[in-house]
């Protein structure tokens, strides 16, 4: 039912995400453009039932929880898609304009790019999704210092490593020329690394300071 619904706005989400990005698009076979249309559809009935889907597996799983845990789940799983829709929101509005852009002046005078509907919906979808991913940073963090894999310390003490390995994971996201577009996405990461040690200290004060009382 929220496909149907979402069908009905799939041909102005389509218009805009092409009118956004590149300006103009094509596409090559008959039904090329009719299968962009639906895979928006898809989408966003995904999207749109997501809420009821959620409250449904909630109430599924709730009662197996005990108190404590009820706490901690919902939390985490409100951080989680809030992490993962604000990195979406970066890369559609942000970063996949940039990468388009680097990537077609690649051309040349005689070499000019007519991009398809449906590389574009892929290329914008699967970029969005990647991102969404790097942004859950701090929630792993956070996870893992609760049971005490990682230590605020350890991560203090590698904040050089991290910055290696968020731009060479940023470098492997972003296609294209390796350079500003890397930045712009290995910026909001390293922001999120160091949110994390910080939210992991104050996790790891509080947790010693309850085992110090009891």
């Amino acid at each position: 039912a929220c496909s149907v619904a979402a069908y009905v706005v799939s041909g102005w989400v389509l218009e805009h995400v092409v009118t956004h990005t590149v300006g103009t698009a094509q596409f090559l076979h008959p039904m090329e453009a009719f299968n962009a249309r639906l895979k928006i559809a898809l989408l966003g009935g995904l999207v749109l039932s997501l809420p009821f889907v959620s409250f449904q597996i909630w109430s599924f799983v709730l009662p197996g929880l005990y108190a404590r845990e009820r706490k901690t789940v919902l939390p985490m799983t409100t951080a989680s898609s809030i992490l993962f829709l604000a990195g979406m929101a970066f890369s559609y509005w942000f970063l996949t304009p940039l990468m388009l852009r680097l990537l077609m002046d690649f051309g040349t005078e005689h070499i000019r790019a007519n991009i398809t509907v449906n590389f574009l919906l892929d290329f914008v979808l699967k970029l969005a999704l990647g991102t969404g991913l790097m942004f859950q940073l701090p929630l792993v963090v956070i996870i893992l210092t609760m049971i005490r894999v990682v230590t605020p310390r350890f991560l203090w003490s590698k904040w050089r490593h991290a910055i290696v390995t968020i731009v060479v994971v940023s470098s492997i996201v972003t296609p294209g020329d390796g350079a500003l577009s890397t930045l712009v996405l290995a910026g909001p990461i390293l922001v999120l690394y160091f949110l994390s040690a910080i939210l992991s200290t104050i996790i790891h004060r509080g947790m010693s300071r309850r085992e110090e009382g009891v």
